[in-house]
């Protein structure tokens, strides 16, 4: 019998098989194979239908991972470049937010897909002036260069689209062993979907945020005319109408594809591309406090009153192509490469709202940007092997990662202020601003060669260590750029040293260390060095913690302890400038899967101290918690099937967010604030093709509350009640 064949990579395959390697005979065999006839390695047929014993087939009851009947529970993740491997062999704390929960909650922007993720913190919204959804993982940025599409990095630029997704991955802390220079909080991977075996055709159609309506295609299948050689994904939507903001309307198209070819048995190639267009009117509106102005409580306002003018606009547009290679070249060696080209512009006109005194009473300034462009290469070289030796067997994997991508804006445009007043705001007519073209660009390379090497030393232990060679060249040019120290080359080796032990069969304990090259943080708009990326850093991350299976729940308990160097504004010449330590530890618990038979559970919890240290340009932000960093989170999300008519399902969700300070001085700080949401479904079988209804609503009790501080941006109001329909069939 052969050995099993593991695809994405044989870094967690078993061990070796005996006899002739499968290298040899797949060189051996080549010929024949390639010529498609007989040939002198060609195995003779067998005919085995005669012989095989009558037997009942076994059903697997098992639900898929990830569905949910799981209770939306799951047991494999990506490991960066080591491929994908079961999350309870994974030194680090990974969560996987599955796709039909994504679907289930009615989600449709990084924020709400994310929402049963006690880790994530919202950082942009997409219904701001960029249309960008950014998240804070463990009160650290991870944007960027930690966004990836199936492992190849996808930045943010505009509006991330969630339709071609199959589930979304985030690896909370460092990844620097696995993505070279990158952000200290985690990364975010998103898993595209994937050909289906037998055909599928799925129609959903429905509403949300306010009044957008929209409609879904989403189809799969092989080519029979190819011999089901050519399998293909497609994903075709589009949505158009008002949302929660008065006089604000929302456009946006969306069409994928994904395609994969076996050329062999186990050499298989692929193909995706997909465009995103996205048009907005209306914006919401950012507050920044003047001198001596206090946070004003969230209910004074409306949610879905329009601060700013609803002739404010955003448009973006977005396409991206790839392709790549998965060939197992034998038993024990894997080859995997992949490419990806991103082409993004975008192009918006909002107001920033400046709140004057505590009446109530805020100026109104209109601000536009020249259209900025965005072009990004993105590629991977792996391969995994394993290597036995006359003690330990290595199970290896090396190669290269990486990314270049070219941005180009120009100088914003403002007009005068004009005063407003919160409970009556003032409406005036398009300044018509007239902009320039580009006056900046800036180039950032990241090369990365890297290699890990997993070894089970024992049946119960086993060792990850690995290093990346990193290296980033920046540059940036143009009479708009900050050229200071925006120029540099920089490289450095990020070790990585962890083990896994199983404590019982259900039950393991794990510890990591990693460090990190971090790209320097960019200056805000408001600084006297505006937009100027600083130099890199190296950061230093320390985790232990458990993973179990209790019954039917996955839960992850895990301890961090996160030191890299802190950036600020100094305030005597309000440049910003690197400055001290940050420091992040705490405790966060992870739960998903079935706690009764009809009652599911997704959720968690993250307490944390985030402070910072050793500063001396700004020595009052000693001790001081970094803006907008929670220091308490908290998510619970309830699925309960009627035990009398188990096709209606119920949900309930609980969101806690703790308090976040807006000033580095920690003078004012956002009050915490809980949220709930409610949920309907039905599912039915009717006339042979599944058929679903799926009723939410977020913010049940309309509460009002500031979803987030930014610095730079201001304060933002979060979603009032939002009620979301979705109607959907399969065939």
């Amino acid at each position: 019998m052969s050995a099993p064949v593991c695809f994405r990579s044989p870094f967690f395959c078993p061990g070796p098989t005996k006899g002739v390697s499968g290298l040899a005979l797949l060189l051996a065999a080549a010929p024949s194979l390639a010529a498609g006839a007989e040939g002198p390695w060609s195995l003779p047929e067998i005919d085995i239908a005669a012989e095989a014993p009558k037997s009942t087939p076994v059903v697997d009851k098992t639900p898929p991972e990830g569905s949910a009947e799981s209770g939306y529970r799951t047991t494999t993740g990506s490991f960066g470049p080591l491929g994908k491997v079961p999350l309870k062999d994974i030194p680090y704390s990974l969560n996987v937010t599955p796709g039909q929960l994504i679907e289930n909650t009615n989600a449709h922007s990084i924020g709400d897909a994310l929402k049963t993720n006690p880790t994530v913190t919202l950082l942009m919204s997409s219904g701001g002036y960029t249309s960008m959804s950014r998240i804070m993982v463990r009160g650290f940025n991870a944007s960027d260069q930690n966004e990836m599409r199936d492992g190849l990095v996808d930045r943010s630029f505009a509006y991330v689209p969630l339709e071609n997704v199959e589930r979304i991955e985030v690896l909370n802390g460092f990844s620097a062993f696995l993505n070279g220079f990158s952000a200290p909080g985690g990364s975010v991977n998103y898993i595209s979907k994937e050909p289906t075996s037998t055909p599928l055709a799925t129609l959903a159609s429905g509403f949300y945020g306010g009044g957008v309506g929209f409609v879904h295609g989403d189809f799969g299948g092989k080519v029979a005319q190819t011999e089901d050689r050519l399998g293909y994904r497609v994903n075709i939507y589009h949505e158009d109408g008002s949302t929660s903001i008065s006089g604000s309307k929302q456009e946006r198209t969306f069409v994928s594809g994904r395609f994969t070819y076996d050329l062999a048995p186990g050499a298989e190639l692929w193909a995706d591309v997909y465009h995103n267009y996205l048009s907005m009117q209306g914006l919401q509106t950012y507050f920044n406090l003047a001198s001596n102005v206090t946070i004003p409580d969230a209910s004074r306002f409306l949610s879905s009153r329009q601060y700013g003018q609803d002739w404010t606009f955003n448009q973006a547009k977005k396409t991206v192509a790839g392709f790549g290679l998965d060939y197992h070249l034998a038993d024990d060696l894997t080859l995997r490469a992949g490419y990806r080209y991103g082409s993004m512009w975008r192009y918006y006109g909002y107001i920033a709202g400046n709140l004057t005194d505590n009446l109530g009473n805020y100026t109104e300034k209109y601000t536009t940007s020249p259209t900025q462009r965005e072009y990004t290469h993105s590629e991977y070289v792996l391969v995994d092997a394993r290597i036995p030796t006359w003690v330990l067997t290595h199970n290896l994997t090396m190669g290269y990662t990486g990314t270049d991508y070219l941005y180009s804006r120009g100088a914003d445009v403002s007009s005068s202020l004009v005063k407003s007043n919160v409970d009556f705001p003032i409406a005036f007519a398009n300044p018509g601003l007239v902009v320039g073209g580009p006056n900046q660009w800036q180039q950032q390379v990241f090369i990365n060669l890297l290699i890990g090497d997993r070894v089970a030393v024992t049946d119960e232990l086993t060792l990850l260590a690995g290093v990346n060679l990193a290296q980033l060249q920046q540059r940036a040019w143009g009479p708009g750029a900050v050229i200071s120290t925006a120029n540099y080359s920089a490289k450095g080796l990020t070790p990585s040293l962890a083990f896994t032990y199983k404590i019982l069969p259900e039950l393991t304990g794990y510890a990591s260390y990693m460090q990190s090259l971090q790209n320097g943080d960019t200056a805000p708009s408001t600084a006297a060095n505006a937009n100027q990326v600083l130099a890199p850093s190296i950061s230093e991350q320390y985790e232990t913690g458990l993973k179990g299976s209790l019954g039917e729940m996955n839960v992850t308990a895990a301890l961090f302890h996160i030191d890299k160097v802190n950036a600020e504004l100094n305030p005597t010449n309000n440049v910003y400038m690197q400055d001290g330590r940050e420091i992040h530890q705490g405790v966060e618990l992870l739960f998903s899967g079935n706690l009764l038979e009809n009652l599911s559970a997704v959720g968690g919890f993250t307490l944390m101290r985030a402070y910072v240290d050793k500063a001396t340009a700004n020595r009052l932000t000693e001790g001081k918690t970094p803006v907008n960093v929670p220091q308490e989170q908290a998510r619970l999300r309830l699925e309960y099937a009627l035990p009398f008519e188990r096709d209606v399902k119920l949900s309930f969700g609980a969101n806690f967010y703790g308090r976040r300070p807006i000033d580095v001085y920690n003078v004012q700080y956002i009050d915490p604030t809980t949220t709930f949401d409610a949920g309907l479904r039905y599912e039915r079988e009717l006339w042979g093709h599944k058929f679903s209804a799926n009723l939410t609503v977020q913010n049940l009790f309309d509460q009002a509350y500031w979803a987030y501080y930014r610095s730079g941006d201001g304060l933002l109001l979060g979603n009032p009640r939002i009620i979301a329909l979705t109607v959907k069939a399969t065939w």
